[in-house]
């Protein structure tokens, strides 16, 4: 199993339980969390790309949309203090719409983390993959126009990476 597995399964998992959540771009619309491995795409994220398809029509309002990264921080092979575990450092940034003072993009953003915390304070497995329940949940204080950004702090073991025959 690779670290590569780990974030694709994370990815799957957050954008399945936060499916039903009230969710909303930078033009109030609905919408659903998109995730990332490692890094996003800008144009993805404005929406720029779906506009600018629109040949002949003027241009559309940008509109924002809301993600989250999968990021790996490090990873540490037989870690003496993980009892000569694999473990990830990972970092799950979500970056919340926040131009409407109705859609309250802080509440929308806790609620985001303290469900993936719930989820993973509860069942810590993840297909091959086990989390550690200690876990941080960082609010950024300068958040840009129309997003309201933090990010989730966790730990996760990984299985021996298996060797096959390399001739």
């Amino acid at each position: 199993m690779t670290i590569n597995e780990l974030q694709d399964h994370l990815i799957k998992e957050i954008e399945n339980l936060t499916r039903d959540m009230y969710i909303t771009d930078s033009q109030g619309e609905l919408t659903g969390l998109t995730g990332y491995a490692q890094s996003a795409d800008n144009l993805a994220l404005s929406g720029k790309e779906a506009a600018d398809t629109q040949a002949g029509m003027d241009q559309q309002e940008e509109k924002y949309l809301p993600y989250f990264v999968v990021r790996v921080d490090k990873v540490e092979y037989r870690k003496k203090e993980a009892e000569n575990a694999n473990q990830a450092h990972i970092f799950v940034e979500v970056s919340i719409c926040d131009s409407d003072a109705e859609s309250k993009g802080f509440y929308t953003l806790a609620a985001v983390l303290e469900k993936v915390i719930g989820r993973f304070q509860t069942d810590t497995l993840l297909g091959p993959f086990w989390c550690e329940r200690g876990m941080a949940a960082i609010f950024h204080k300068e958040n840009e126009f129309s997003f309201c950004r933090g990010e989730l702090e966790m730990f996760w073991n990984l299985p021996d990476i298996g060797i096959g025959d390399v001739s």
